[in-house]
């Protein structure tokens, strides 16, 4: 409930309250101390020895950042690079920092997303709280020559060759005030500084990317597969622990499907008591929470496989980004 209130707040109509306004007054303030103190050198930012390049937002929540960075980490591969990805690995509990991520990694210590990451790409992955030392044991350990830093554009210790920002197209930047009156981690004229601006959803005259379903297939058992027509017909959960599940129902919503919705907290612990109410029933999940249900036997789970389309005009001015801090 405390959730649903948030985002009425950040991007509908819901009141914003005088203690609202006051913290976002301190939060903006603590912000712009922070820039400070690194403008002038108080704060370090440390360069790494090769190209590093930020996706990240400057809103709280789902941008649609972690599809970028597997699409740009795989682009800059086929492109002849040997990229690595650094990551925070929010929400993991790790008992050794930083921590390289194999595609076989318990998602409790590497966080969700960074797994994902492994899994899909094959890439080196780093996570760790102290992002500098996580690029330079990249490096050093697997000979990378190019790395993407997932949700870094605040990490201002960590320095950066491009600052790629994502904002989701339906929310874009709400109601345009800070944290916790609205949804933003830095002003907005933050934006006129990036390299670039992409937004997740159709955006006319925008760079952006649209997501599309690419297959379904049985949780743990990706060569046991179904056609989307086959949960036309049938009643449907759908589960998600994302920053924004509308997202994914929406997804399937366009792809014919009377679903059920049932949104999770985002990097909620799924577990198989979230499934158990509904055993009869088949419920459709995403890659992202698929990677914590790895020890389950559900048949009656469906793992929804999604792909990236990119207009031409934005994978060009990627590839000019690329070209630039690459040359």
């Amino acid at each position: 409930m405390n959730e649903t209130r948030i985002r009425q707040r950040w991007y509908g109509d819901g009141p914003i309250h005088w203690w609202h306004k006051l913290g976002a007054w301190v939060f903006s303030r603590l912000v712009a101390l922070r820039g400070w103190l690194y403008r002038v050198g108080l704060k370090r930012t440390h360069k790494v020895n090769v190209p590093v390049l930020v996706v990240g937002n400057i809103t709280a929540g789902g941008g649609g950042k972690t599809p970028m960075v597997i699409w740009l980490a795989q682009h800059l591969q086929t492109l002849g690079y040997k990229p690595g990805i650094v990551s925070r690995g929010y929400g993991g509990k790790r008992k050794v920092e930083p921590m390289f991520v194999t595609a076989n990694a318990n998602p409790a210590a590497s966080g969700d997303e960074p797994l994902l990451m492994a899994k899909k790409t094959q890439l080196p992955v780093m996570v760790g709280k102290d992002r500098v030392k996580a690029c330079r044991m990249l490096i050093k350990n697997y000979s990378v020559n190019v790395l993407v830093a997932d949700d870094g554009l605040q990490h201002l210790a960590l320095g950066r060759d491009a600052e790629i920002v994502m904002l989701d197209a339906r929310w874009r930047t709400g109601n345009h005030q800070m944290i916790p009156a609205g949804p933003l981690r830095e002003p907005l004229e933050r934006l006129n500084s990036v390299d670039l601006v992409v937004f997740k959803g159709h955006m006319e005259d925008q760079h952006h990317y649209e997501i599309g379903l690419a297959g379904i297939h049985q949780l743990n058992h990706p060569s046991v597969t179904q056609d989307v027509a086959e949960f036309r017909n049938k009643k449907v959960v759908a589960m998600a622990g994302i920053a924004n599940p509308d997202s994914f129902f929406s997804l399937l919503a366009a792809a014919g499907m009377a679903i059920v919705k049932q949104p999770l907290p985002d990097h909620h612990d799924i577990s198989e008591a979230d499934f158990a109410p509904y055993e009869d029933t088949a419920v459709l999940i995403t890659e992202k929470d698929a990677v914590k249900c790895e020890n389950m036997n559900l048949p009656h789970v469906w793992v929804v496989k999604m792909d990236l389309h990119m207009p031409a005009a934005t994978r060009q001015a990627m590839d000019d980004l690329i070209q630039r801090v690459m040359s």
